[in-house]
């Protein structure tokens, strides 16, 4: 099936513990994105001269197929690359927002977006709960500016971190944390900000990208982690940090220095977002 990357996208972490009988609204979603494929193709229908009885072919072929025995197979196949998506969409929101320029994060791109194609695409965005619950995070008001608060430590159970992970609120939390650091040092990234490549050493070198801005911030992400895993992970691949003590915005309480150990920074999330601070001791080597 040419599109079944689209019904990838849409179930690592809205179908993996579901059962094909819960499908009815993905089926509905799929059917619409699918029948805009085929008509678009125009191999055998079209907007214009649509054929009934080869799109009634194409909907049972989607009910019989993926949105039916077959869907195990699926997800069972989108739960093995779970974590490779969640080390891309971590890094893609980190990298947004902290790269040179002004991002734009379009509405419900805060948290982990899950759609097809139009008009999958323009279902109205489903405010609620986890931007309230960030106590005013996105406010602007002083005490926004601070580093996370508790509830956005990802290392604790329930936000992410030694327990089920939610990537919409992994996601809003490294979305909470670099819009912060935006607002409360603004010189790091506005016009007269600078950037730099950091280039990691070792055999797991060309799986980690960094950079820092204006010196004062390190970022760095997993990049192709399933090839990454499958070469035996990160060994003793490090990352040579400018000078100073580098404190954990994501992960409070962790700090590096020195040469550290990428298999370290990234232990509690494939990503990591750094300040840098005088007064912590030195973690890394």
């Amino acid at each position: 099936m040419g599109r079944l990357a689209d019904g990838v996208r849409v179930r690592p972490s809205a179908l993996t513990a579901r059962a094909a009988a819960a499908a009815g609204p993905y089926a509905r979603r799929l059917q619409d994105a699918l029948l805009k494929h085929v008509r678009e193709a125009g191999l055998h229908t079209s907007w214009t001269e649509p054929d009934e009885a080869y799109e009634g072919a194409v909907t049972a072929f989607l009910q019989a197929g993926p949105c039916g025995p077959p869907l195990h197979a699926v997800t069972e196949f989108a739960a093995e690359l779970a974590p490779h998506v969640r080390a891309n969409v971590l890094a893609g929101a980190l990298l947004h927002l902290t790269m040179p320029g002004v991002p734009d994060v379009y509405q419900g791109t805060e948290r982990e977006y899950q759609a097809l194609v139009d008009p999958d695409n323009r279902h109205p965005v489903a405010f609620g709960d986890p931007l309230d619950a960030s106590g005013g995070a996105l406010d602007g008001s002083a005490d926004s500016l601070d580093p996370a608060p508790p509830e956005w430590d990802l290392s604790l159970p329930g936000n992410g971190g030694g327990g089920a992970r939610d990537l919409s609120a992994e996601k809003l939390a490294v979305t909470v944390a670099a819009l912060r650091l935006r607002a409360r040092r603004p010189e790091l990234f506005g016009g007269a900000g600078t950037y730099e490549p950091l280039a990691a050493t070792g055999p797991g070198a060309g799986h980690c990208l960094a950079h820092t801005r204006s010196g004062g911030v390190v970022v760095a992400v997993t990049r192709l982690s399933l090839r990454l895993a499958d070469a035996g992970g990160w060994g003793d691949t490090a990352l040579p940090l400018p000078e100073g003590d580098w404190a954990d915005l994501l992960v409070p309480g962790r700090r590096f220095s020195g040469h550290a150990r990428v298999a370290d920074v990234f232990a509690e999330l494939p990503v990591a977002l750094l300040e840098r601070t005088g007064e912590a001791p030195r973690t890394g080597r």
